[in-house]
């Protein structure tokens, strides 16, 4: 048996896709690629798959990570290629490897964050202090500093000419088991009437990175 872990896309439409659905599509995919994945037992047998740090719905990614298991000792040299013949629009396997590193080392999520709302030079200035948002989880509401949350941010306007044009974030945020979600950037902007409540903004992953800010793969 091989543990393989793969790295994809999921690019425009894709990225609406649920958690379960994408489990599902990569899982049918998978099938139809002929692959030798390994199967449960019972009476409804699927590939053993399971996704790492799942994005929430409508976020793009160029960095998607699931890990699966094979029948088979080894890892086949075309694998990438059967498995995008397979894939639908909008998902695309990019490398696989052995998954070899636990899941606990993922330390940070990388992301790039495109608003629409004009540039102003005071966006930049919003996050230096400290800033308290109310954290939202399963496990209930608390008040956190989002500053303990944040490895790197960087704000810039999307065309230097044009500040109307709108801006990007570029951040890395805490991943693991209490991470920060990019949408509170926002809410801090909104709060601050830099975004829009029109403004929809496009989120995407960039990297998923370790504790050294290594990219984990």
């Amino acid at each position: 048996m091989y543990k393989v872990r793969i790295r994809f896309e999921k690019q425009g439409y894709a990225s609406y896709i649920s958690h379960l659905d994408l489990m599902r599509t990569l899982q049918r995919s998978l099938t139809r690629a002929g692959l030798p994945a390994r199967y449960t037992a019972g009476f409804n047998p699927h590939i053993y798959l399971s996704i790492l740090a799942p994005l929430s719905t409508g976020y793009q990614s160029e960095y998607e990570l699931a890990d699966f298991d094979l029948t088979c000792d080894y890892l086949p040299a075309d694998l990438t290629e059967r498995l995008n013949a397979a894939l639908p629009q909008g998902l695309r396997a990019l490398e696989a490897g052995p998954a070899g590193r636990p899941v606990n080392q993922i330390a940070w999520h990388e992301y790039e964050i495109f608003y629409h709302s004009p540039w102003e030079e005071r966006i930049s200035e919003i996050f230096q202090g400290q800033v308290k948002i109310l954290k939202r989880s399963k496990r209930g509401d608390k008040e956190a500093v989002l500053n303990d949350y944040i490895r790197q941010m960087k704000f810039e306007p999307a065309d230097p000419a044009d500040p109307a044009q709108g801006f990007c974030c570029r951040c890395q945020l805490k991943a693991g088991d209490d991470p920060m979600n990019p949408s509170y950037l926002t809410d801090v902007l909104r709060f601050h009437n830099l975004v829009s409540q029109e403004d929809k903004p496009l989120y995407l992953r960039k990297a998923i990175l370790d504790e050294e800010g290594k990219l984990f793969f």
